[in-house]
């Protein structure tokens, strides 16, 4: 009896530990975690002109505005998936002659349909908080406040632990503003709804 207790007492953390495993195994088979960053690009928010506007890497560097930095999770339900994210996002804007610059809070939620093994499609809505706009000469001040609503759509190919998207991104609520000179003299109204291009990588945990 005494055997019987030493070897229960023996397998019982073993057992726990390999129905841990297990749980960690179901819960990764559905749900992802991970790293994700990448750059944004001043666009025309028209597919059908991305490649006539970055024909090579120099057209590509020039259009570099920005960046972006966060994390995401992952919901996968057979071919489809649902990916909110959080990240950080700084992008300058030309109006004209005039660059803006502005920082951000993003929350995009995807939704995505796997057409191919490691291709898919996606689309949703993006909430996004300004953090602040301008630069050394200009402000940007938001009429409606610094919350708004964009919509996105996007391509991303799935390679293993490795993600590679690219997504176009236009705002959909009112975000007019004032333009501000550094002496606070009023220049004139604009739309602060960018049309943005962001090619981005993450990294599942």
């Amino acid at each position: 009896m005494k055997r019987i207790l030493l070897v229960g007492i023996f397998c019982l953390p073993m057992f726990g530990f390999s129905q841990e495993e297990a749980v960690k195994k179901v819960v990764g088979k559905f749900i992802e975690f991970g790293w994700k960053g990448g750059l944004n690009f001043n666009s025309s928010g028209e597919v059908l002109n991305i490649a006539n506007e970055f024909t090579n890497i120099d057209d590509a560097k020039g259009a570099v505005s920005g960046f972006n930095i966060g994390i995401y999770s992952q919901v996968k339900l057979l071919m489809l998936y649902v990916r909110p994210e959080l990240h950080f996002s700084k992008y300058n804007t030309d109006y004209e002659n005039i660059t803006v610059g502005q920082s951000r809070i993003e929350l995009p939620v995807s939704l995505g349909l796997k057409v191919l093994p490691i291709l898919s499609g996606f689309v949703g809505p993006t909430y996004r908080y300004k953090l602040d706009g301008g630069d050394s000469d200009y402000t940007l001040e938001s009429v409606k406040g610094d919350s708004t609503l964009g919509v996105h759509f996007g391509v991303r190919l799935h390679l293993g632990k490795l993600g590679i998207d690219a997504r176009l991104e236009r705002g959909i609520s009112s975000e007019e503003a004032t333009l501000l000179s550094n002496n606070n003299v009023n220049i004139g109204t604009i739309d602060a709804r960018p049309n943005l291009l962001s090619v981005g990588l993450s990294y599942s945990f």
